[in-house]
Formats: C-alpha cells, structure tokens, sequence
C-alpha cells in the first residue's frame, strides 16, 4: 500500500515539472512571435549639414613659394634679393577690402615677430607681424592710397619689401610646402568652429568663406579673432 502511494505521488510530480516545462516552451514561442517584428533600437546617427561635412581643404590659396608666419603674414624671396611681405588668403577673406593701412615706411627696421603694420576694414582694424629681418625697402603705395579694393593676396595684394638681414634663419622659423597648406587647413577648421553659429556673410555655396567676415562679427569676438589667429590685438 505504501508503494503504491509513492509510486501514485511520483507520477504526479512527473506530470506537474512537464506542464511547467511546456508552459514554459511555449511561453518562449509565443514571445519570439509577438517581438518577431521588432528590432532593438539602434542609435541615433547624426548627419552633418553641407556645410559642416565640407573640409577646410581648398579653401584657402597657399602659393608652393611663399613662407607663412603663425600670425597670418607670408614672405616670399625675390630675384632682385628683397623679401616681399603680405597678408595670406586667410586674413584677406576675414578682413575683406582694406579701407585704411598703416604701412612701415623706406628705411624702417623691421623684425620677425615685431608688430609692424595695422590693416582696418568695417571699423575693425588688425595689427599684423612681420616674418623677417630686414630694412624696408618699399611699400605698397596702392594699398594704402585706394583703401576698398580687394586685391589678390600674393600678387598686386603685397604690402612691403624688405631687404632681409638674415633670410636663412628667418626662413627656418617659417611654414613652407605641405606644412603650411597644413597649419591653414587647421586654421580654417578653426575659423569655422569660432564662428559658430557663423555670421551670415561667412559662407556661401555650402561652405566657402566669403570676403568680409569681420563685417559680420561683433567688436568683442573680433578681438578673440584677432588674438588668436593673428596673434596681435584688435580694435
């Protein structure tokens, strides 16, 4: 009798754990159908306007035969043995045609690093240093005489002449080739991400820098502008 009752007892948990077991299949089953047709979330994947997907390369001309300053200025060695001087493309498009110049003059000393000019445009105005040694030779007189014009920075755009007094070492100190379209690429990005939200003037076609950012800039940001890529003191 007492056999039978543990036999009896047994088989009754054996039927019980089988239940579970099948409730517990097709539980799964029926859950794997109802997510079937969903899909975990995936993050959110930002897509960068035109304008912020364009790179910094192109924008900006770096002449295989000029030298530039960190501060914006280039020098480049001519054949008569005078160095001329000028703004790069960068400062040109923040500035925008130049309505006034304070120009070194003939026989004026000069030195790399040395403040030595002031450019102004839409009532802001930029000092900007020299990248060499030398005696000034000449200025040029059309910058400082038909303030409005935009003339290309590394042709008619040239501001002085110096005769250098130690070109080589100077030279050195310098960004040439791949360094310098390099630095200007970084500057570019740079620019863009001190101006944003940018200025309305500062692109157009989805991305390039126009003539005249400075315009657009309020007095306060041009002063963090021109501290930090001309490396003088604005006003």
């Amino acid at each position: 009798m007492f056999g039978h009752d543990f036999l009896a007892g047994y088989s009754a948990k054996l039927i019980e754990y089988a239940l579970a077991v099948s409730y517990l299949v097709l539980f799964v089953a029926f859950w794997r159908y109802v997510q079937g047709g969903k899909k975990a979330p995936q993050p959110a994947v930002r897509v960068a306007p035109a304008r912020e997907r364009a790179a910094a390369t192109g924008w900006f001309e770096v002449p295989a035969d000029v030298a530039l300053h960190p501060g914006h200025t280039w020098a480049r060695a001519l054949a008569d043995g005078t160095v001329a001087v000028g703004l790069d493309d960068l400062g040109h498009r923040l500035l925008g045609p130049v309505e006034n110049a304070e120009l070194p003059r003939a026989g004026e000393r000069v030195a790399q690093g040395d403040l030595v000019l002031r450019l102004g445009a839409g009532g802001k105005s930029v000092g900007l240093l020299s990248p060499v040694d030398g005696e000034v030779v000449a200025y040029n007189a059309e910058i400082a005489t038909r303030p409005g014009e935009s003339a290309e920075p590394y042709g008619r755009g040239w501001l002085f002449k110096v005769k250098p007094t130690q070109w080589k070492r100077n030279q050195a100190q310098l960004l040439s080739g791949a360094a310098a379209r390099d630095f200007v690429e970084e500057q570019a990005r740079r620019l863009y991400e001190s101006l944003s939200p940018e200025p309305q003037a500062h692109l157009q076609d989805g991305g390039t820098p126009i003539s005249g950012i400075a315009r657009e800039v309020d007095p306060e940001h041009w002063d963090d502008v021109v501290r930090r890529f001309f490396r003088t003191e604005g006003a």
